[in-house]
Order: structure tokens, then C-alpha cells, then sequence
């Protein structure tokens, strides 16, 4: 009888424990490599952009919503961020990923 009880309760429990605990999911904003970029190249240029999205959400963007905005400074920053990550990973940045992507006034500043 005990263990009748148990398995009434304890499965439902465990059911609700893991709608409650569960979190959302958002997805992230689907990358679009701009064209002139060698297959590897756009493969690169994505990883930039899942670590500025990332770098994104850290400061506290809403990315979930259709038309989301960001101040430039904090787009630039996370994007030079991306492209330091980058770098640290594969240990190279070709020419054309860094004029498409990472090529900003601030990039030369944080040197």
C-alpha cells in the first residue's frame, strides 16, 4: 500500500518540480555571414556573432523580441570581444573576417 502512495504522489511531484524548474529558451538571432567570405570565413564570422549575442545578453539585451535594439558602443564592444575570442581559439583572423567583421575605430584603441 506504501509504495502504491508513494508512486501516486512522488511521479506527479516530480512532473510538476520539473515544469517549475525548467527554463526558458531563447534562440539566437539566426547569423547571416556577409558574402564574400570563404566557407571557413563564415564559419568564423558566426562564432563572432554567437559570442557578441551572448556578450549581448550578458549586458542585459532582450533578444527574444522581433525588432531588438542595442546602443552602438555596446554592439561594438561585444563584437570586438568576439573577435578577441576568436582569435584566442583558433589563433588566427584572416584578412578579409577582420575587414568584414571585426574592423573598428575602438579595435585599435584597446591594442
Amino acid at each position: 500500500m506504501l509504495k502504491l502512495i508513494r508512486s501516486r504522489i512522488f511521479r506527479p511531484m516530480v512532473g510538476l518540480g520539473l515544469l517549475l524548474t525548467a527554463v526558458p529558451v531563447q534562440a539566437l538571432p539566426e547569423c547571416e555571414a556577409p558574402a564574400g567570405l570563404e566557407a571557413k570565413d563564415q564559419i568564423h564570422y558566426c562564432m563572432i556573432h554567437t559570442f557578441r549575442t551572448a556578450c549581448l545578453a550578458r549586458k542585459g539585451y532582450d533578444m527574444a523580441k522581433e525588432n531588438w535594439t542595442v546602443m552602438q558602443t555596446d554592439y561594438e564592444a561585444c563584437t570586438i570581444d568576439g573577435c578577441d575570442q576568436l582569435f584566442e581559439q583558433t589563433g588566427a583572423l584572416s584578412e578579409a573576417l577582420f575587414l568584414k567583421a571585426c574592423n573598428m575605430v575602438q579595435f585599435d584603441r584597446n591594442l
